[in-house]
């Protein structure tokens, strides 16, 4: 297995550069820090670059097997300069380079079951990454981000979706035109507002469902929609006094109501 020592090698500056989003964007290459996101990462439809791991590392078991039968290269990179590689204070051994998706200007397809999540505006790579978990572990394909919205495929986001950014659709697309997409082929669009007039769980959320969520300061008013036919509120009662709740709890709430009333059960 290949040593690397220099910062100035390519393998090791392009992995650097993937820290900052313009790098990634560039490359079309984003990071998968730890066996369990490499792992994922190797068990989905995407494609894994390269591999590096710290100088040392005992290269044997399941995982390295796996990495071998999809043919990735695995690099070892020396313990001085492995730490300049990762965005952790305490970093893990293994650092995977993931190829982003195929781009594709095309929507995906609405069936009676169909259920996603627009998220608008995010900043918070912690909340777009605990959303993404979320949505993963429901069963959910389809999440959409819009221009302005923190980058899906950041660093703390990918850790924080731990795997699940993997397991489902990621669409950027402006919010007119998702919104035009789901009126035209009869999905229910709901936003989560405290002011909303009809309460979560008296909602029918078992027909095509699309949940909104704006920005974390500004929620729904941040969007600039007003609500009408197609774009409704739902209120998550705060018996507390809070004046709302963190958004990724919000969607975790919205996403299991859809859950029960589906009748789905996890068998």
């Amino acid at each position: 297995m290949t040593l690397l020592t220099s910062r100035d090698n390519p393998i090791i500056k392009t992995t650097i550069s993937l820290q900052k989003r313009k790098g990634r964007e560039r490359n079309r290459l984003f990071l998968a820090e730890g066996r369990h996101l490499v792992e994922e990462a190797l068990k989905s439809s995407f494609t894994v670059r390269w591999v590096l791991v710290k100088e040392g590392v005992h290269c044997s078991g399941s995982f390295w097997e796996l990495l071998v039968e999809q043919k990735v290269p695995v690099y070892q990179v020396s313990s001085r300069l492995y730490p300049a590689l990762t965005e952790t204070q305490t970093p893990q051994e293994v650092l995977g380079v993931v190829a982003y998706p195929e781009e594709t200007t095309d929507f995906p397809p609405i069936d009676p079951t169909f259920c996603g999540l627009i998220l608008h505006a995010l900043q918070d790579p912690g909340n777009l990454g605990a959303i993404i978990r979320t949505a993963w572990a429901a069963g959910i394909k389809t999440i959409f981000t819009t221009p302005g919205t923190v980058d899906p495929y950041g660093g703390k986001v990918v850790r924080a979706s731990q795997g699940g950014v993997f397991n489902l659709r990621l669409f950027v697309r402006p919010l007119d035109a998702i919104l035009s997409w789901a009126r035209a082929g009869g999905v229910s669009i709901w936003v989560a507002d405290p002011r909303g007039a009809k309460v979560y769980y008296q909602a029918d959320l078992t027909g095509p469902t699309l949940f909104l969520f704006g920005n974390e300061a500004h929620g729904f008013a941040g969007t600039g929609l007003a609500e009408d036919r197609t774009v409704k509120s739902l209120k998550i009662p705060l018996p507390g006094g809070a004046e709302s709740l963190n958004v990724s709890i919000a969607a975790a709430i919205l996403i299991y109501e859809t859950l029960r009333q589906r009748g789905v059960d996890g068998g």
